[in-house]
């Protein structure tokens, strides 16, 4: 009962998945970041073993058709799930089960796929795909974030989506974005909301790592005139 959309920038090397659905608190349950080397998904059904040795073999530099095989080679319900992988160069790769729940189904690109599953037709992956390629010239997060809301307004998930998460690393081990949205009638627009607010602090908090400087976040937003309180009106700082 998932929507998502793994991705890559050949400008800046981020990698980064948005993700949507029907089942609470999804994070990272489904998917999982390799900086500098891959995204790899399990999902229709996510499996945080399958998930973890989708994640090794990925670190050990293996390809899709590896991981792929391993993957389901380990698991009786393989017929059921939605598999997807993209390294840091190349085509993403995708398998959907031939027993995943409809409308399931998939589509790869260069730099990206998307995949989804429970889904009332084909236009809610077709949509993702347009949204995040025509949107090239953006940062990775934003084209992510785009794809998951033209998922979401091309009809998302069949009885509504719970939960949603957009995660993106740069050149380093940590992640720019790691937000999530674990219950809500509306989780796509709340993503959004959070996005909005969190954008200054990405860099931000980057800086001050590679600095090793502390990262007094309030300061940072008083001093660019942004609001202290998340999803205030305007752009005032709170005092």
């Amino acid at each position: 009962m998932t929507f998502t959309v793994i991705g890559r920038c050949s400008r800046t090397g981020k990698l980064g998945f948005a993700q949507a659905t029907g089942t609470p608190a999804i994070g990272r349950r489904a998917v999982r970041v390799i900086p500098g080397k891959a995204v790899v998904v399990v999902q229709a059904g996510h499996n945080n073993y399958l998930l973890e040795i989708a994640v090794e073999l990925a670190k050990a530099g293996f390809g899709a058709k590896r991981v792929f095989d391993a993957v389901t080679k380990s698991d009786p319900y393989s017929a059921q799930r939605q598999l997807m992988y993209l390294e840091t160069s190349g085509r993403g790769v995708a398998l959907t089960g031939a027993q995943a729940r409809p409308w399931c189904g998939h589509i790869e690109g260069d730099d990206f796929a998307v995949a989804g599953n429970v889904l009332p037709g084909e236009k809610v992956v077709t949509s993702m795909a347009t949204a995040f390629t025509q949107s090239a010239d953006k940062e990775l997060e934003e084209r992510l974030l785009l794809a998951l809301e033209a998922g979401r307004d091309a009809g998302g998930q069949q009885g509504g989506e719970v939960s949603a998460a957009l995660f993106v690393t740069g050149a380093f081990a940590y992640p720019l974005f790691d937000l999530r949205v674990d219950v809500s009638r509306e989780p796509t627009g709340e993503l959004r909301k959070a996005y909005e607010w969190y954008k200054p602090l990405a860099p931000f908090y980057s800086d001050c790592y590679e600095k090793g400087i502390p990262a007094l976040y309030k300061d940072h937003l008083k001093s660019i005139g942004w609001p202290l309180v998340p999803f205030q009106d305007g752009k005032e700082a709170s005092k």
